[in-house]
């Protein structure tokens, strides 16, 4: 039987995926808009986000399952703390995904495109925002003193109150 964890594995497509999109929906746009393209191009667009999307709910999914297994190496809040950015994070995968789709039903209108299409660019750079975050918090969870460390070499939470006291400059030392 496999003992290693599912999410880890899986948080890594939405979140890759997540860093290109903005840039591949805004170059889509571009093109589409200035005839460089066919409107129909953007189904490329919708459909990745549509993988962003899915693959965000199945971390979410496999992120439960697996919370029982680091909840007694790390501490419950950076736990919660990792589970409420990634579902913000697949919120805002769900919103540009509709706004996605709103820019391709009005694919053959060019200004009501352009329009869906920019707040689809930006949704995306917000969505990748939050991904960052959610990936931050998790790497945390894993690399800060937590899930990898051995047991009783780094009290939970260790990693980031200390990577907080270097970034603000203070030291109790």
């Amino acid at each position: 039987m496999n003992t290693l964890p599912l999410h880890p594995a899986v948080v890594h497509a939405p979140l890759g995926l997540a860093l290109i999109l903005p840039i591949l929906l805004a170059g889509l746009a571009w093109a589409i808009v200035t005839g460089r393209l066919p409107a129909r191009a953007w189904l490329v667009g919708l459909l990745l986000q549509g993988v962003v999307l899915g693959a965000a709910l199945v971390a979410l999914r496999t992120g439960e399952q697996d919370e029982a297994r680091v909840e007694g190496r790390v501490g419950d809040a950076q736990v919660e703390a990792h589970q409420r950015a990634a579902r913000a994070f697949t919120l805002a995968a769900g919103a540009t995904f509709g706004a996605a789709a709103l820019g391709f039903a009005l694919r053959n209108r060019r200004r009501p495109f352009l329009t869906a299409g920019i707040g689809t660019v930006a949704l995306s750079l917000a969505m990748l925002g939050l991904g960052i975050q959610a990936g931050h918090r998790g790497g945390l969870l894993v690399h800060g003193g937590g899930i990898l460390a051995a047991p009783g070499q780094a009290e939970p939470g260790a990693g980031e109150e200390q990577s907080l006291r270097q970034d603000s400059g203070d030291d109790d030392d």
